[in-house]
């Protein structure tokens, strides 16, 4: 199966297939460089700097040996060939200010190695910020549907390390490849003008090295795109893990989970050891064509100094830049492996940013003195394009009014809601609010007059007044009173120590279902909301904590429109209308009374929830 079939076939799949060097992406990663590019002149500078002095080390040694150094040689050996005292004093010193010279240079280089690593570092860092941020606001963005196709742990590798995964291509990546392949000319060209004959030699072998570069970059992309997927999975699996860890435990379900778990990181270390395969190949073989161009540099250049074409000095500087040469070339399957792992990372970062909402933005603004009238006219809607969930669905909510959807698990009650808030659009008929079609609507306009009140509300890790505001600039002191006080609320604040900036842990763990239904009330309460949606809001309470609840909601509901789905009949009876919805159709609708008049569906839920205990 190609892996575009794979693809297809399986959206979990996190595996892309492209060509091994795809310039477009690197265009692309390119884009969010050039906000910054007055970084990587800078880094640039610092790398050219440092390349400076590199080249002024071997050329003082050269300096030193062949002037102070091959002076007192050949004095020494005057000296014993007329058997005087020579005097060497005079040339150590020389060779002493040479030295000190070479060592002032290396304490400067020192320095800016520091300033290398700080400012490529720096340089990275900017830009995956800003790609990071790019890609959470653009995930955010997106439409409930994208979520439902993919785990919520393949997305954290993405936003996580897949983005830092890119950092070192910007460090020691992109830059570094460039001002190495800047080096390897310049190098070239020194040592054609130092000794053609030996350069030719270096020269020759270059190629040999280049060569190996080039077939391990062969395997090298194929290998880091497998292990960024394995390592996707194998997130996705440990956080639903996490997220499930009451059920797995209850139903000592610890040895399966171990198990697939098990295999998930068996396929994870399959990956990670292909790639250790591959550098271990690499570089031995790497190191012996090294050893080869050095081998064939010392034999030539050892024949020229015997036969006084080369002076000691010259041979030295020679081998330095040999060896500044080769490390470049060397570190250049490190340097491809660095961007071959940046374009794995990358492919599936731009496969996010690519997505399109299935929801569009509107772009109109919604009247201030907006009514709350809302309208399904005709509406159908299928979650997978085949099944019908919705099946030309009618109703109104009138101004003020309160509308209850009942029904069957499965009936369609919670589309109504995914619907009425956005967060998918119907497959066809429309929703309208004061007559305007919600898709004219701007979204987060849209989305700022309704108040949400679901069955599992969700609170943030932080404190209890971030949870209730949420950013809502427009909540004052006085609204979030008065909405604490209106939901009862206020009781469950009364009894923390903190107040509103107690701490809550994640998902609000460290409060009862009941209190985290009052404290979401709350929240929409604050909010001034023109329409609130109930869902399922008093299914998972005790009987005391439901009519606190209720006496709530009646002040939630009040003067504003209002859908409220529920399973409990006895939370709906004072609708001003009751839906009953049965496999995706509006079966019936009325009062409580009509409908119990009418013998229905509804009927018989009423008979079944009420019906005495034999």
């Amino acid at each position: 199966m190609s892996a575009a079939q794979k693809n297809a076939d399986d959206p979990f799949d996190d595996y892309v297939a492209t060509k091994s060097w795809d310039s477009s992406l690197l265009r692309r990663l390119l884009r969010f460089v050039r906000p910054h590019a007055g970084l990587f002149v800078k880094s640039f500078v610092v790398l050219s700097v440092l390349f400076a002095l590199d080249l002024v080390g071997p050329w003082l040694w050269k300096r030193a040996i062949d002037g102070p150094v091959s002076a007192a040689v050949a004095a020494r050996a005057t000296a014993d060939a007329t058997g005087t005292v020579a005097d060497i004093a005079p040339f150590m010193s020389q060779f002493w200010m040479w030295m000190g010279v070479y060592v002032g240079v290396v304490l400067f280089s020192i320095w800016f190695r520091y300033l290398e690593v700080a400012q490529l570092n720096r340089t990275g860092q900017v830009v995956i910020s800003d790609l990071r941020t790019k890609l959470f606001a653009h995930i955010q963005s997106l439409d409930l549907s994208f979520f439902d196709k993919r785990p919520t742990g393949s997305l954290v590798t993405r936003v996580t390390s897949d983005v830092e995964n890119l950092n070192e291509m910007f460090t020691s990546g992109i830059i570094v490849l460039l001002f190495d392949l800047v080096k390897v000319v310049a190098l070239l060209a020194i040592l054609f003008t130092l000794d053609a004959q030996l350069a030719a030699v270096v020269l020759a072998g270059t190629p040999v090295l280049i060569g190996i570069s080039i077939a391990f970059r062969g395997g090298a992309r194929n290998a880091h795109r497998a292990v960024r997927a394995r390592l996707s999975r194998l997130n996705g699996y440990l956080q639903e893990v996490l997220q499930g860890i009451r059920v797995v435990q209850v139903f000592r379900r610890e040895r399966q989970v171990s198990q697939r778990f098990a295999d998930h990181l068996a396929g994870y270390l399959k990956a990670n050891l292909r790639t250790i395969f591959l550098f271990a190949l690499f570089f031995p073989a790497i190191d012996l064509a090294v050893t080869l161009i050095q081998s064939s540099t010392l034999w030539i250049g050892g024949i020229g100094i015997a036969q006084g074409e080369l002076t000691y000095g010259e041979f030295v500087q020679f081998w330095f830049y040999v060896a500044m040469l080769v490390s470049p070339i060397r570190e250049l399957g490190e340097r491809y492996n660095v961007l071959q792992s940046a374009f794995a990372s990358s492919e599936r970062i731009f496969q996010v940013l690519d997505t399109r909402s299935a929801v569009a933005d509107g772009d109109r603004r919604l009247d201030r003195s907006l009514a709350g009238h809302v309208r399904f006219e005709n509406v159908s809607f299928s979650y997978d394009g085949t099944v019908e969930v919705l099946t030309d669905v009618s109703f109104e909510i009138k101004p003020g009014h309160t509308i209850a959807v009942v029904g069957a698990t499965g009936g369609g009650k919670s589309t109504i809601v995914n619907l009425l808030l956005r967060f998918y659009d119907p497959t066809r008929g429309r929703i309208t609010l004061d007559g305007v079609d919600l898709r004219e609507l701007d979204l987060a306009e849209l989305r700022r007059n309704f108040g949400l009140v679901l069955q599992e509300d969700f609170l943030f890790a932080g404190t209890i007044h971030e949870n209730l505001v949420m950013d809502r600039l427009e909540i004052t002191d006085e609204a979030l009173e008065e909405a604490l006080e209106a939901s009862r609320a206020d009781e469950v604040i009364a009894r923390l120590p903190a107040g509103l900036a107690s701490p809550v842990a994640e998902r609000g763990a460290t409060f009862s279902t009941g209190e985290r239904q009052l404290l979401a009330i709350a929240r929409a309460l604050a909010g001034s909301p023109k329409i609130v949606i109930l869902d399922e809001a008093t299914a998972s309470v005790d009987s005391g904590t439901e009519a606190k609840i209720e006496a709530a909601t009646r002040q939630l509901l009040l003067g504003k429109s209002a859908l409220v789905v529920a399973h409990r009949l006895s939370t709906v009876r004072r609708a001003d209308q009751i839906l009953v919805m049965h496999k995706g159709r509006l079966r019936e609708r009325g009062t409580h009374d009509e409908l119990i008049a009418q013998s229905g569906i509804y009927a018989r839920l009423h008979e079944m929830q009420f019906a005495p205990s034999a």
